[in-house]
């Protein structure tokens, strides 16, 4: 009897563990408290990388992510046109992925707002102690990215003035070679000078242009708790590497997408902070004339909503 009790003590613990962690496992995790939108990209965006190569000497690096960063001697001048010699240090991020260009808050937006497909995006700031460092003219920094395509129509591309949008980059090229695109970075005008860091991507902007173009309006349908949310909404397409931000149109209080492919699938996602915590909706579609999605917008811990959008990838 004290044997078949202890028995049945032992089942029920057990019962109640089990129960328990299934709660547990759908309950938002305790870092799953964000302030804003801006705060929730800080928090899951691609973090920054720092190396450091000799002024004099040059040097390269390798990034957890396979980019291959090579810096020539004597490459580096600061503000003044000084040589910069000693150790200078390079912050680097790079994006690749569809999931991480969203969390990053780095879309694919031609400067129109038309799509772009990405061959890699990267942010690189070169500084000699405190201070920013430009390229020397007629000198370059070869990145090279990993991502395999060998598309003749990949161009240098850069963010003009910090903007979320790209631009063709008139100083730099992009050239295929057997293992990735290399980027090579050369000196920028006095307009975008280098100090401050620059946001690179190699881009064909001329892939989408076979498609007909319509306009994929997204409906202000983002309800949570029966109140309208400031939210933001992305598209990310399928076995593209393309993932563009639709903005907000306030006269219209939708979120209309001009320059949507027809005959292409992508999936629309929309995402909100609200009392601290993550809402999102995911709507597979393809895209049609003058289609509309409609939000269902429903509380997800940060896992769960990353588990969904690397299924994008």
């Amino acid at each position: 009897m004290i044997i078949k009790n202890t028995f049945l003590f032992t089942a029920v613990m057990l019962l109640l563990s089990l129960s328990a962690c299934k709660k547990n496992k759908n309950e938002p995790a305790p870092s799953d408290n964000y302030t804003s939108l801006a705060n929730f990209y800080s928090v899951n965006g691609v973090p920054m990388q720092t190396y450091t190569v000799n002024g004099t000497t040059g040097g390269f690096f390798t990034t957890p992510q396979g980019t291959l960063v090579s810096i020539p001697a004597n490459c580096f001048v600061t503000a003044g046109n000084n040589p910069a010699t000693g150790t200078i240090t390079i912050s680097f991020k790079d994006i690749y992925k569809k999931s991480d260009m969203l969390l990053s808050n780095i879309p694919t937006n031609f400067f129109n707002g038309a799509p772009l497909k990405s061959g890699g995006e990267f942010f690189i700031q070169a500084k000699c102690g405190d201070s920013s460092l430009q390229i020397v003219p007629g000198m370059k920094i070869s990145v090279t990215q990993p991502l395999k395509g060998q598309d003749p129509d990949m161009k240098a591309m850069r963010f003009l003035n910090d903007s979320a949008v790209w631009f063709v980059s008139p100083s730099d090229t992009v050239i295929n070679s057997p293992v990735g695109y290399v980027f090579n970075i050369y000196k920028r005008g006095p307009v975008n000078p280098d100090t401050a860091g620059s946001w690179c991507n190699s881009d064909n902007s001329n892939y989408f242009g076979s498609y007909t173009q319509t306009t994929l309006t997204m409906d202000n349908t983002l309800m949570i708790d029966n109140t309208p949310q400031p939210s933001e909404v992305f598209l990310i397409f399928s076995d593209i590497n393309s993932m563009v931000h639709v903005y907000y149109n306030a006269t219209s209080n939708t979120f209309p997408y001009r320059y949507a492919p027809i005959g292409l699938k992508c999936t629309a996602v929309a995402i909100s902070i609200y009392n601290g915590k993550l809402y999102s909706s995911f709507v597979p579609v393809t895209i049609s004339n003058n289609l509309t999605v409609h939000f269902s917008m429903s509380e997800t811990t940060s896992d769960e909503f990353k588990a969904q959008l690397n299924a994008l990838n």
